[in-house]
């Protein structure tokens, strides 16, 4: 069987704020520490889950903070920015179940460190109507590729979207929101031990669980952004249609395309104003 974990680090029990994930600082050193014991602790599920073959995407930010050398030498990383389908590069139809580690909420809706993409770029994305988070782009690329969402850990508010979008998934809450920077967190050991066993059952489940994209094609995508010079250069693009001042919208077949598209945007929005 094999099993595909997508790590985040907004989600990680004992992470709350912004500054835990940016390079340069010590409070990132311990969260990428942590962000790599729940990727242990995921990969250990799956194994004693079944499991022939897991890999683990390093998916924040540069999606280089994994500390590699203290990975379980049993899996594979996935690591590096500019990838094809982003946080789930490399995920094809050969995977049994997708493991989504170290979530969080969507960009306009309540949770600690809640974002679609890129919190400096979007304020709010919806597909065919529907409130658009990076499990909603990435596990409905797996979904339409035949493989399902087993399981998603990170804070409450991530729970309450999982269960709306993915109700056959495991939704394993490591810590409860207080604030968009304040947490009510699990000890990081214990949250480890709850992934562990919650990855062990849900892939012991796979076979059973669904396999359901929240949303059928053709995806309308709805983006607001930030800034109107965001929308600006959006709507450069011939197959974008400016909605308003900060938002537009564009039509695509699949998620994958969706959240490719998005990428792209942020990166556009991230370029230095000329």
């Amino acid at each position: 069987m094999n099993i595909y974990i997508s790590m985040d680090i907004e989600g990680v029990a004992g992470v709350s704020s912004a500054f835990q994930g940016q390079r340069g600082n010590p409070d990132y050193e311990l969260a990428r520490r942590l962000m790599t014991a729940e990727a242990n602790a995921a990969a250990a599920g799956a194994f004693r889950g079944g499991a022939t073959a897991v890999t683990v995407a390093d998916s924040h930010g540069s999606m280089q903070n994994l500390v590699l050398e203290d990975i379980d030498p049993r899996v594979r990383v996935v690591s590096g920015s500019r990838r094809p389908v982003s946080m789930v590069a490399g995920l094809d139809r050969s995977h049994d179940g997708l493991v989504l580690i170290g979530y969080h909420a969507a960009a306009g809706r309540r949770g600690v460190l809640a974002h679609t993409i890129s919190s400096a770029a979007f304020r709010h994305i919806d597909i065919n109507g529907m409130t658009t988070g990076e499990p909603t782009l990435f596990a409905g690329h797996a979904a339409e590729l035949g493989v399902p969402l087993l399981a998603a850990s990170g804070d409450d508010c991530l729970a309450t979207e999982i269960e709306a979008q993915f109700p056959g998934a495991a939704r394993i809450v490591t810590k409860s929101t207080i604030s968009a920077e304040a947490v009510d967190s699990m000890a990081p050991a214990a949250a480890r031990a709850l992934i562990e066993e919650q990855v062990r059952s849900a892939v012991e489940r796979a076979g059973d669980c669904p396999v359901t994209p929240p949303c059928r094609p053709p995806h309308v995508v709805t983006v607001e952004f930030l800034r109107q010079t965001y929308a600006d250069a959006a709507a450069l693009l011939p197959w974008i249609e400016r909605r308003d001042v900060l938002s537009v919208t564009f039509t695509v077949g699949s998620f994958g395309d969706a959240a490719s598209i998005l990428s792209a945007l942020s990166i556009m929005a991230a370029a230095p104003t000329q």
